[in-house]
């Protein structure tokens, strides 16, 4: 059964919101993600923003903009990373409410792409994510000028040089006419293009 959520308020991490987001990043792990661990991300310390999203002033969700040294580039492109939400809000479309000010974001700091990533094997969000499948009645966030902007790019990213996992990247140039060309982690598509579902 899908909930309809009220109250739903977004805004930018404040260091006064610390002991917030330890306490979520804890039901976090309790839920089995590891992303926020204290070696991966410190919110007080990223070369970007955390996005946070409360559902009836509880805190549901956190997305990261962090430039991206995973691609050697953070001078030109940022990331959209370190998603969750906790599974008692789950259905509230977090991360496409929180998108547009990420966008924002990244605009005013001056970054020329944004992106995200999800794993190859992960069929069915990348389905929604290449617009071959939608969410009955949620239609108004795909429908989107902005959530349609960000499209599949022709490379994939390579997580490390030891790590078999491949991920897709959505991306979208924040600047008319920019074509971003990464500078590492990434295999192009059409070195791929014999294996099935590439």
């Amino acid at each position: 059964m899908i909930r309809h959520f009220k109250n739903i308020v977004i805004r930018e991490y404040l260091s006064k919101d610390r002991d917030l987001i330890e306490n979520f990043r804890n039901n976090s792990f309790k839920e089995g993600n590891d992303s926020l661990s204290p070696e991966k991300y410190n919110p007080d310390n990223i070369n970007g923003q955390t996005f946070m999203l409360f559902v009836e002033g509880k805190l549901a969700s956190i997305s990261v903009c962090e430039a991206s040294y995973y691609t050697g580039d953070p001078d030109v492109a940022v990331r959209i990373c370190r998603y969750h939400i906790l599974k008692k809000y789950r259905h509230c479309n977090a991360g496409f409410r929180m998108l547009p000010k990420q966008v924002d974001f990244a605009k005013n700091k001056g970054f020329k792409v944004i992106y995200w990533t999800q794993n190859t094997q992960h069929k069915s969000l990348n389905a929604l994510y290449q617009n071959r499948y939608k969410m009955p009645g949620k239609n108004s966030f795909f429908d989107s000028d902005l959530y349609k902007s960000f499209n599949r790019q022709d490379f994939l990213f390579k997580v490390s040089p030891k790590s078999d996992l491949l991920q897709y990247i959505y991306g979208k140039p924040l600047q008319k006419g920019y074509v971003w060309i990464p500078k590492k982690n990434v295999i192009p598509l059409a070195e791929l293009a014999v294996k099935e579902g590439f």
